[in-house]
């Protein structure tokens, strides 16, 4: 996703939005060069972002600072290149892409990944898991034509692979499901929590190719 960004300056300023942990904020700092603000909400969180990097001897690259995405405290043109994975839901799609607009300057380009459907007509299920979940998710190709209609050029849209969820998500959530059972083995509310995440699991694992996540590589239209 990053190499799509093929027209930014050498040194850009890059904006890391609901950066979480930090395991992508990581990656932009060892390949994007220039510099990055990381922002969530959560000052434990941006703790965790601020060791990883002093560990990787990139400290004097990131900064961290605890912002809401919904009035994120910056002058607009300040950043060459947005960056969201996972998060822009929280505003939804369209809205992030409006908000955030003004942050870049003129060509700068936006970069977010989105949960979204694969295929149409999913078994019923699914569609309900979602419906709940996530009602505003739609398919890839209805995420690219909103972008467009905002004023966005679609530079690329592509979709993760399957292993990143089943791997990369799936697979430290699995290990950890049976000893949060048995911490909260009283707590009825924590059990439902369990019961959801496993049923969650089983749903992707027997309809992958129906959904997931996709990037989406944006840039501002003159």
């Amino acid at each position: 996703a990053l190499t799509c960004c093929s027209e930014l300056p050498e040194q850009p300023h890059i904006l890391d939005i609901g950066c979480g942990t930090g395991a992508q904020t990581l990656t932009l700092a060892q390949h994007g060069g220039g510099r990055i603000t990381a922002t969530d909400l959560v000052p434990e969180l941006l703790a965790v972002v601020t060791e990883r990097m002093a560990a990787a001897g990139l400290a004097d690259r990131v900064t961290t600072r605890a912002a809401d995405m919904h009035e994120l405290p910056f002058e607009d043109g300040a950043f060459d290149l947005l960056w969201s994975e996972g998060a822009i839901y929280i505003m939804g799609f369209d809205a992030g892409l409006n908000a955030w607009r003004r942050l870049l300057k003129p060509r700068g380009y936006v970069v977010v990944s989105e949960a979204c459907w694969f295929r149409p007509e999913p078994p019923a299920e699914l569609a309900q898991f979602w419906a709940e979940g996530y009602p505003d998710m739609r398919s890839l190709e209805a995420n690219a034509a909103a972008a467009a209609e905002l004023g966005w050029e679609i530079v690329d849209t592509f979709r993760l692979p399957e292993a990143s969820w089943t791997e990369g998500y799936y697979g430290p959530l699995r290990a950890r499901v049976p000893g949060f059972r048995e911490r909260h083995a009283n707590d009825p509310d924590a059990l439902e929590v369990a019961a959801m995440t496993e049923r969650e699991m089983q749903l992707f694992e027997a309809n992958a190719d129906y959904y997931g996540y996709a990037f989406y590589i944006l840039r501002a239209t003159p």
